[in-house]
């Protein structure tokens, strides 16, 4: 443990006039983070222990915490805490290399784990984007894909069923939608189309990416087709926005989320 985090110990704040009690802290806690107090994705003393160290209630804390939030410092995950902000992660869209591949060209250990699969009948969008018949059957799968074992993203993926007709079973031997995809034939596929888009998380996705309630998270609807250019997979992938940041690159032709 770094010595500087002796600074831990308890100090009572003084109410000057025009500064709160948390913007006190917040600006004790923002230099510590500056100081490198804290290593980047290290965890905070909880609400409990700051509220004893600063000898306030924990609403106050909390009006500190999310000040700091706010500034984008540190991050808050559900159940877990909050912790010194990581470097975002680039995530580059182009026309291949695989999320694995993605990540591990930044040194960064991938994993997906698989949630759910079922077979649904196509919606409009999903039919529309695999230029099939609506209610025609699908292969569904839910998965989380993680970074040094924190999740980045929570994503759904439709297969159409006639084609791949037990693809989640593949898939969930190897863990991964490149060797599944070559176990049906397909030696290769790209990015036909991506959308993005920015809302707030919604409840699934605040518990399984462990964020904030209502944090902000960027939705990526995507569409990707054989050598044919028959579409063979949409895709709506959740990122948490706080963690990734993604990087176009116009010379490039071989990267897709």
């Amino acid at each position: 443990m770094k010595e500087a985090k002796s600074s831990n110990k308890r100090q009572k704040l003084v109410r000057a006039q025009g500064v709160t009690l948390w913007h006190q802290i917040q600006s004790v806690l923002e230099k510590e983070l500056y100081d490198g107090v804290y290593s980047a994705g290290e965890k905070l003393p909880t609400e409990k222990q700051l509220a004893e160290r600063f000898f306030v209630n924990r609403h106050t804390v909390r009006q500190a915490i999310a000040e700091l939030v706010r500034k984008e410092l540190i991050v808050v995950e559900q159940g877990r805490g909050a912790f010194a902000r990581r470097d975002k992660l680039d995530y580059f869209l182009a026309r291949r290399v695989r999320f694995r591949e993605n990540l591990l060209r930044q040194q960064k250990s991938p994993a997906e784990e698989l949630l759910t699969h079922d077979t649904v009948p196509a919606d409009l969008v999903a039919a529309k984007a695999l230029c099939l018949r609506p209610t025609t059957l699908l292969v569904r799968m839910r998965s989380v894909g993680s970074a040094d074992k924190h999740p980045l993203c929570y994503t759904t993926q439709y297969f159409p069923k006639e084609r791949f007709p037990d693809f989640a079973e593949v898939y969930a031997e190897n863990h991964s939608v490149t060797a599944t995809f070559q176990a049906f034939g397909i030696a290769d596929y790209t990015r036909k189309s991506t959308r993005i888009m920015a809302r707030g998380a919604e409840a699934e996705e605040v518990r399984l990416l462990k964020l904030r309630r209502h944090a902000p998270v960027m939705v990526v609807e995507s569409v990707n087709v054989d050598h044919d250019g028959t579409p063979v997979e949409y895709g709506v992938c959740v990122w948490a926005a706080d963690r990734i940041q993604f990087v176009v690159d116009a010379d490039s032709h071989d990267a897709s989320i």
